[in-house]
């Protein structure tokens, strides 16, 4: 609860996304400017994240940006995200290669966590008995989901002897970030020089709008519907205020909830019920959308301005997420964040080569470039790499990612499930945590027979 009841004043808040807000505008001039950012498509969010943690309270201090502040906006957003997503229109056809997706990215989060708690083991077992070994389960969360959960369950470990744990999940998270645009955009530059992209030859350049970030010509967006009068009140304005209408229902919601835990004897279950607020939000955002749906109201929502406000508190998290990182944090562990990191990505790049050149026929090559971007970064880094190969979005990978990310998220419901079991249903954490190992194996060797089950069904 410390990301609710955390002393912020007002003009603290304001500031502080007064701050971001001229940090990106700086990272979309560099990206603009500069041409290592252009050669590595480093977008404007993280290099504006990487100025404010360098001119921020924890290196410099000429910017005041704390991490304790900039964990809550992560925090926050990260549910903000999940709402705008979640109000647009629900899709009806999914699609077997949808499916796939899902499999894949639920199998590289098993074995993203497989990877990071055996390093952890390892380094505890040997040179650093006080680790907390739980920080081998933040690599999934931090590469393959976001930094907003990341940060949200380090943090909640936190008061289980974890120091520092929200924090360690954001450096992750920024590692995650640096693999997947720079080991990203050199696996797709190698891959379209061997011929592997369907729409580009050897010999084709990446577009100057796309290296420099802003477009020379920009053109009306055709895509976005105007669903208010602005005499009345401005469409944007009515799709920000029904993402806050529908956050004040998810913040009563978790509040009955924990309401009901206390009632039942269950306190200590009342901080994980906090730390997974997002995935609340989320069902409640689709119970929102269903009622506007049943109503005839839906009509005034636009899905592509509820894309384009998930964006907005996209490019703010990333910005805070990088900010808040602490040097003295990385310092004090820099052996398991380096050690995990650079076998998760290596891993990473194995299990998604292998998965993705065992199932896909057509678009494979653009597929697993997407599939590891978004496993290493997020989903806008996963765009990033695919613009790169399909411009122009004529392929179907685009809708593989949304639709199975959303997959992704009912087959890993387990696996969230057992984040939190180590540290409240066994005396010491470490045999847990041993127990989760043991579980996550199981599941994986369990998905490895239906991937199997799938591609007989399929051929």
């Amino acid at each position: 609860m410390s990301s609710w009841t955390l002393d912020i004043t007002a003009g603290e808040f304001f500031l502080d996304f007064a701050w971001m807000g001229l940090l990106l505008v700086l990272g979309t001039w560099i990206r603009a400017n500069i041409r290592f950012f252009q050669h590595f498509l480093i977008p404007a969010n993280l290099i504006a994240g990487t100025i404010g943690l360098i001119f921020g309270a924890n290196l410099i201090g000429w910017i005041d940006l704390t991490s304790d502040r900039l964990g809550t906006y992560v925090y926050h957003l990260l549910a903000l995200l999940f709402i705008a997503l979640s109000l647009r229109a629900p899709q009806k056809k999914i699609g077997l290669s949808s499916v796939k997706f899902g499999l894949i990215f639920i199998s590289v989060y098993l074995v993203q966590a497989i990877i990071g708690l055996l390093i952890a083991f390892l380094l505890f077992y040997t040179i650093m008995p006080e680790l907390f070994v739980g920080i081998g389960f933040l690599p999934p969360l931090a590469f393959g989901m976001n930094p907003g959960i990341a940060y949200s369950i380090g943090l909640n470990w936190e008061q289980f002897g974890f120091e520092h744990g929200g924090i360690v999940g954001l450096t992750f998270s920024a590692i995650g970030f640096l693999v997947a645009y720079t080991v990203g955009i050199g696996l797709v530059r190698r891959g379209i020089k061997k011929g592997r992209a369907v729409y580009l030859d050897s010999a084709t350049e990446v577009s100057d709008d796309l290296k420099t970030g802003v477009f020379h010509d920009p053109q009306p967006n055709q895509e976005e519907k105007i669903t208010t009068s602005p005499e009345n009140i401005e469409s944007l304005t009515f799709h920000i205020g029904l993402i806050g209408f529908t956050f004040v229902l998810t913040y009563g919601v978790v509040w009955l909830m924990e309401l009901g835990l206390i009632s039942a004897g269950a306190k200590n279950e009342v901080s994980t019920l906090w730390s997974f607020h997002f995935i609340f939000a989320a069902i409640v955002a689709l119970f929102v959308r269903k009622l506007l749906d049943l109503s005839g109201a839906s009509r005034v929502v636009d899905d592509t301005t509820m894309t384009r406000c998930s964006n907005l508190f996209m490019d703010f998290m990333i910005v805070a997420s990088v900010a808040a990182i602490s040097l003295v944090v990385v310092i004090q562990y820099w052996i398991p964040l380096l050690i995990i990191s650079v076998a998760v990505a290596v891993t990473t790049w194995a299990v998604i080569y292998y998965l993705c050149h065992d199932s896909f026929k057509d678009f494979a090559f653009e597929r697993y470039a997407a599939i590891f971007g978004n496993m290493t970064g997020t989903l806008q880094s996963a765009l990033v790499l695919l613009r790169i190969l399909d411009s122009g979005m004529k392929s179907p990978v685009s809708y593989n990612l949304v639709y199975g990310s959303g997959l992704a998220l009912v087959f890993g419901f387990p696996l969230l499930l057992l984040i939190n079991a180590p540290v409240h249903y066994f005396s010491d954490p470490v045999q847990g945590f041993w127990m989760v190992l043991f579980a996550l194996i199981a599941y994986l060797l369990l998905l490895g027979i239906a991937w199997q089950f799938l591609k007989r069904s399929n051929s």
